[in-house]
């Protein structure tokens, strides 16, 4: 399993701020949170800005899908391609919805979504990023490659690192001040979080809860970091 280490980033005008908070190694992946409001990706690395594309189901019906395939909006053309499995979609509301799409994806206890993705000549890609909106404790996000898991991450996990902040209450209740569902579900963390692999791949994402409480997410990303 990788180890890690993990940060927060925030914005003050345009420059990013980053402010390590626990380091335990060189490790294989960063996890990066996203600074209160910022349900997509702000390309904390310029190396990532031409090789990450971005699923917001915009274009999906609000249904489940068995079977979706996506190019993350890079085009027919693209080397990066995603596979979702047992996809279920709905409409923005309290709990989930980066407020761009107006749609968010769900993944239930017994009904996890999996969502293999693949870039032309390699094996594997290094970037993932997401929305994790209305987050339980009971959520879970897993890596695998080749079929064997390389790292896990929980709601518990997250919350452990936003509750360590001083205004860890930021982070608290719907974020999205363009609309009506701005500072509703009080109770509950949103933020976008980046899993940056360093020494190792992944071909495969997991979603899924342990309880009965949904795991709402949106603004998926997937890329690469140009080889060395």
């Amino acid at each position: 399993m990788a180890s890690q280490r993990i940060s927060t980033f925030t914005f003050l005008a345009v420059v990013q701020i980053f402010i390590a908070l626990i380091v335990s190694s060189a490790g294989a992946i960063d996890i990066f949170i996203g600074a209160p409001g910022l349900g997509f990706n702000p390309f904390r690395d310029p190396n990532l800005t031409q090789n990450v594309g971005f699923e917001n189901f915009s274009n999906l019906n609000l249904s489940y899908y068995y079977n979706y395939e996506s190019n993350f909006g890079l085009g027919p053309n693209t080397d990066i391609e995603g596979s979702y499995y047992k996809l279920r979609v709905k409409s923005n509301d309290y709990y989930g919805g980066s407020g761009r799409s107006g749609k968010y994806a769900v993944a239930y206890k017994g009904s996890e979504i999996k969502l293999n993705v693949r870039r032309t000549g390699r094996t594997g890609l290094g970037y993932f990023g997401l929305y994790w909106a209305a987050i339980d404790d009971s959520n879970w996000l897993e890596f695998f490659y080749q079929g064997v898991s390389v790292y896990k991450y929980t709601g518990k996990d997250v919350h452990k690192l936003i509750n360590s902040l001083s205004d860890s209450r930021a982070w608290y209740g719907n974020q999205y001040n363009w609309h009506w569902f701005y500072g509703n579900n009080p109770s509950q963390a949103y933020s976008y979080i980046e899993f940056h692999f360093h020494d190792q791949l992944f071909d495969e994402v997991r979603f899924g809860d342990t309880d009965d409480a949904g795991f709402e997410s949106d603004e998926h990303a997937i890329g690469y970091f140009p080889e060395t």
